[in-house]
């Protein structure tokens, strides 16, 4: 397919790095075969969603993983990985053409390292390989005033963030990791912490019109911009989308994830400066959209409807405006509930 698909002139090869962050090392802290058989998510969402919402289509996946060990007490959360892993790729429509897995006993280690053979310390990252349109315009470049924001709602917290994460639960719960195994509280905020990132990537890929064997048709509906919510937030990833005079009204943003919100209510029991704010909810995470999507107005229910029909949550959030600034406003879902700003703090 890749190679037929490059004899079309209209294509060209696009790639895309990135890694799950410290996410797995909540997967080692919960420690169970269905967590980790999860896991390979993470890597894959890092990947193919930033090559889909340049408008691209991914093709085929590398892997780097790095193993602390492998021993007898854990080799079955090994298997409950790698064939997790497998079924992902599968569902993404991806192929893993290559790839390195390197145990690496000294180098790989997590704030929950208790140095117990039963526990499986990973860290991962990846390429996706993919094909991308010369016959488009640019992402992005054709958004105006006007235009309809739809977001696609997460229920995870998408691997950005994992810092202070780990430090809100040693905080709260620790500093030793023994005391966080044992209190049942803090379990239950691990087990939010492994949910796993959705991959919109299939369904963003099928709208911008291509097709299963790699030749690009027409699009399905007509989307001028798309922006995969990872580091930066909102504040960052959405508004480096827009062109110079376009901000954006978000006044109808998704609710948050439930770990988001315990997360920041759990910030406020600890006070002071570990408060996360609702303007870092949407700057150090997501805020509750995995992805925003800039479409006509007249497509945004087709858009909302075939997120749908993929198994996705999705509204529209907004819409863009006319902006010197290219000031993006939202009406916060989160606790204090206030309406920021991204030109004040």
């Amino acid at each position: 397919m890749f190679l037929r698909a490059m004899l079309d002139k209209r294509v060209v090869e696009t790639t895309q790095n990135d890694g799950a962050g410290g996410k797995p090392q909540f997967f080692t802290l919960v420690g169970t075969p269905e967590a980790f058989r999860m896991l390979g998510w993470e890597v894959i969402v890092m990947c193919n969603d930033d090559v889909a919402c340049g408008g691209g289509l991914p093709v085929v996946f590398s892997s780097n993983l790095d193993i602390k060990e492998i021993t007898a007490e854990n080799l079955h959360l090994c298997e409950a990985l790698m064939s997790g892993f497998a079924k992902a790729l599968a569902a993404s429509g991806t192929v893993l053409i290559t790839g390195e897995t390197a145990v690496m006993r000294h180098s790989i280690t997590a704030f929950c390292d208790r140095s117990n053979p039963a526990q499986l310390i990973v860290n991962w990252a990846g390429t996706c390989l993919g094909l991308m349109r010369t016959d488009r315009p640019p992402n992005g470049s054709t958004i105006r005033p006007g235009m309809a924001v739809v977001g696609l709602g997460e229920d995870g917290y998408r691997c950005n963030g994992g810092t202070a994460l780990t430090n809100l639960l040693l905080q709260t719960w620790g500093p030793r990791i023994e005391d966080v195994l044992a209190s049942q509280e803090a379990m239950e905020f691990a087990n939010q912490l492994v949910i796993p990132s959705r991959s919109y990537a299939r369904m963003l890929s099928y709208l911008t019109g291509w097709q299963n064997n790699g030749i690009p048709g027409d699009p399905v509906a007509r989307i001028h911009g798309m922006a995969h919510i990872t580091g930066g937030g909102v504040w960052n990833k959405f508004r480096e989308l827009l062109p110079v005079g376009v901000g954006a009204n978000l006044h109808n943003m998704l609710n948050p994830p439930e770990v988001l919100l315990r997360a920041q209510e759990l910030s406020y029991r600890l006070g002071g400066e570990k408060v996360i704010t609702d303007k870092q909810c949407y700057g150090t995470f997501h805020g509750g959209c995995g992805a925003l999507l800039v479409v006509d107005p007249q497509d945004a229910d087709l858009v909302c409807w075939e997120a749908s029909n993929f198994g996705h949550r999705a509204t529209v959030v907004g819409e863009t405006t006319e902006s010197i600034g290219n000031e993006v406003v939202i009406q916060s879902r989160f606790l204090r509930g206030k309406l920021l700003s991204s030109l004040h703090e």
